[in-house]
């Protein structure tokens, strides 16, 4: 279930010019005058730098916490818009896709219940390199529920899952209603913002503009965190739209190794439950315009609480004939060069039977995870010590893992599954429903 609806409206224009000004109204309503273009073709402007639109009257004064853009362009844009918050104003820079598009936005304080009013101008410019065909077709801005900064839950009768707001909006709260485990009621573990279930790309080492931080003794590339920074930095809420059995959330990521350099990238997950499984849609978009080479990319980067420390996938070639499932119950630190190379699981060639748990054998109860079109398996466990509380800093960890390259400007979008209970009621539920996904954007 997509919460995201696409939203048609007209791309056309009238452009008149008068002294290099020009004066535009749309057939969606919307009229202003543009400065700064390098030609006009119909009904729409070629840009490089230095587009600036400037409003009617209409938007002064309006109280807002959400503006949402309209537009069409051939590549990818950046854009400023510039408003009154409290007296002073303000300037929020945000990343457009090319394409006929809306562009929904959260203002940066929006979690501390403040608005904005006085929309004093807009404007764009080409990322790409080269110069951009461009029409804004409209612009409005409303007041948007203003959501918990804490945490967002969603709920049916079998699970309830919350996300983090304040934390990108990433997974940090699972419980299963059929949960058989006395004092476990948490399954993920969300000691910071770099744990939860969540988004995590790893791209360029460094270049002429990039040059990154150190995390665990090493030096680390250009990595976008859906939930923040190490150091306790958090990531942006762009959007949020809830709905019927589900949530969609956008976020502007932190680099993890960085201390608050936000990126130029969005993420997007969509949450939905069923009666049978958690499913999660989601999709990456990064705006620097640098060259990223091949990397092993967690889809997603999976937390759960040390409680459940027996580490489960399927390591054979005859996939979905309910074959032996292979276990690990003694991993270590994943993280740790001495043990690393225990803690990958490359797969078989043929294998899609690509899911995998972490359970407690005791209680033979847990959490799945089912991510199709992956190369291999990483997990291990930190600072173990069998600890059911979800802020405990030890914690278990699995990121299914492809290699891919990012594509500047091109989405990178995957879906996947996360359901609960013994590991026999989990390998069943992936079965019945593993033609459910198909990640053949990888």
């Amino acid at each position: 279930m997509k919460l995201k609806k696409d939203v048609s409206f007209s791309h056309s224009a009238v452009i008149k010019i008068t002294d290099s000004i020009a004066q535009v109204k749309t057939d969606c309503g919307l009229e202003y005058k543009a400065t700064g273009f390098l030609s006009v073709d119909s009904d729409s402007f070629l840009i490089d730098k230095g587009f600036s639109v400037t409003l009617d009257s209409r938007f002064l004064a309006k109280s807002f916490n959400r503006y949402t853009l309209s537009y069409v362009s051939d590549s990818a844009l950046r854009g400023r818009i510039v408003f009154l918050q409290d007296g002073k104003e303000v300037t929020d820079l945000f990343f457009l896709e090319a394409g006929a598009n809306v562009f929904n936005c959260l203002i940066p304080d929006y979690l501390d219940e403040k608005y904005g009013n006085d929309i004093a101008s807009l404007s764009f410019e080409s990322i790409t390199g080269k110069a951009a065909r461009f029409i804004l077709c409209d612009l409005s801005c409303r007041k948007h529920r203003v959501y918990s900064r804490d945490t967002y839950f969603i709920e049916n009768d079998r699970f309830k899952v919350g996300v983090r707001l304040v934390w990108g909006g990433g997974i940090c709260y699972i419980s299963d209603n059929l949960n058989p485990v006395d004092g476990l009621q948490n399954l993920v573990n969300q000691a910071d913002e770099g744990r939860l279930i969540q988004q995590s790309y790893y791209g360029t080492g460094e270049n002429e503009e990039y040059s990154p931080g150190y995390f665990n003794n090493h030096r680390w590339r250009y990595n976008p965190v859906q939930g923040g920074d190490k150091y306790a930095n958090h990531s942006r809420i762009i959007d949020i739209i809830d709905g019927d059995g589900g949530v969609y959330v956008k976020a502007q990521p932190q680099d993890w190794s960085l201390d608050g350099a936000i990126t130029p990238s969005y993420m997007e997950n969509t949450y939905t439950l069923t009666s049978d499984f958690i499913f999660v849609e989601n999709r990456f978009v990064d705006f620097s315009g640098w060259q990223h080479p091949p990397a092993h990319q967690e889809l997603p980067a999976f937390y759960t609480v040390s409680y459940l420390d027996n580490f489960r996938h399927y390591d054979g070639d005859k996939p979905w004939t309910n074959d032996s499932v292979t276990e690990h119950p003694d991993l270590d630190f994943w993280g740790d060069p001495r043990y690393n190379k225990y803690c990958n699981f490359p797969l078989k060639p043929g294998n899609t039977e690509t899911w995998c748990c972490w359970t407690n054998d005791a209680d033979n109860y847990g959490i799945g995870l089912f991510v199709p079109g992956i190369d291999l398996l990483l997990a291990g466990k930190h600072a173990y010590n069998k600890s059911k509380d979800p802020y405990d800093t030890a914690c278990n960890y699995v990121a299914p893992i492809k290699g891919l390259r990012l594509e500047t400007f091109k989405p990178l979008e995957y879906s996947y599954m996360i359901t609960t209970g013994s590991v026999e009621e989990i390998k069943k539920i992936f079965y019945n429903n593993k033609d459910f996904i198909v990640n053949d954007k990888f």
